[in-house]
């Protein structure tokens, strides 16, 4: 395989992106948001919709797209299966991690979530063989994460947190980096 390609696309309850006000920030604060994808078509819209609302224009799409609009009972399914997967993920990853014998296996550019020495851990290898421990858990909901071997990051299956190999947050919803553990070999 010559080339991957690995995104994560955030997608409203209502299939429809966020834009405009940010709710609950400071006045002339804007967001456009959950694009699922279409950023070359919503890209656009977000900047004719934004820009109207800076300059006090109506627009007719802003009610559309408006981030404060509600919809409980077409998000109530998606609320449901999501936290009964968070709820999954926080149980079934805690008993179903590989038993690492030597971290020795590990191969360079690769990471595994493994039990070393009675301690559940994140384990990266970088190029230069020098290995990177952390501790799995999310610091958002406390799901365990996952190793992403295209982008080389550890990534939470609950709620779409991602870390680089060295346990900082790339993008939330965690705002706390994962705690590396010193390794004694």
């Amino acid at each position: 395989m010559d080339y991957q390609w690995s995104a994560q696309y955030y997608v409203p309850v209502d299939g429809l992106p966020y834009i405009g006000q940010l709710p609950h920030a400071p006045d002339r604060t804007y967001t456009a948001t959950g694009f699922n994808g279409n950023g070359m078509i919503f890209g656009t819209l977000s900047a004719k919709l934004i820009s109207d609302l800076i300059l006090g224009k109506k627009n007719p799409c802003r009610t559309i797209f408006d981030p404060m609009r509600m919809k409980p009972l077409a998000g109530f399914t998606s609320f449901v299966k999501e936290n009964a997967d968070v709820a999954w993920h926080f149980i079934a990853d805690r008993f179903s991690a590989e038993e690492l014998k030597s971290l020795a296996m590990l191969k360079a550019g690769e990471g595994l979530i493994a039990t070393f020495r009675g301690k559940k851990m994140a384990v990266y290898k970088n190029a230069k063989g020098v290995l990177t421990a952390l501790d799995p858990v999310c610091t958002h909901a406390g799901c365990t994460v996952k190793f992403n071997e295209i982008e080389k990051s550890w990534d939470c299956p609950c709620h779409a947190g991602r870390y680089d190999t060295d346990g900082k947050v790339l993008n939330g919803p965690p705002f706390k980096n994962l705690k590396v553990i010193e390794l004694s070999l």
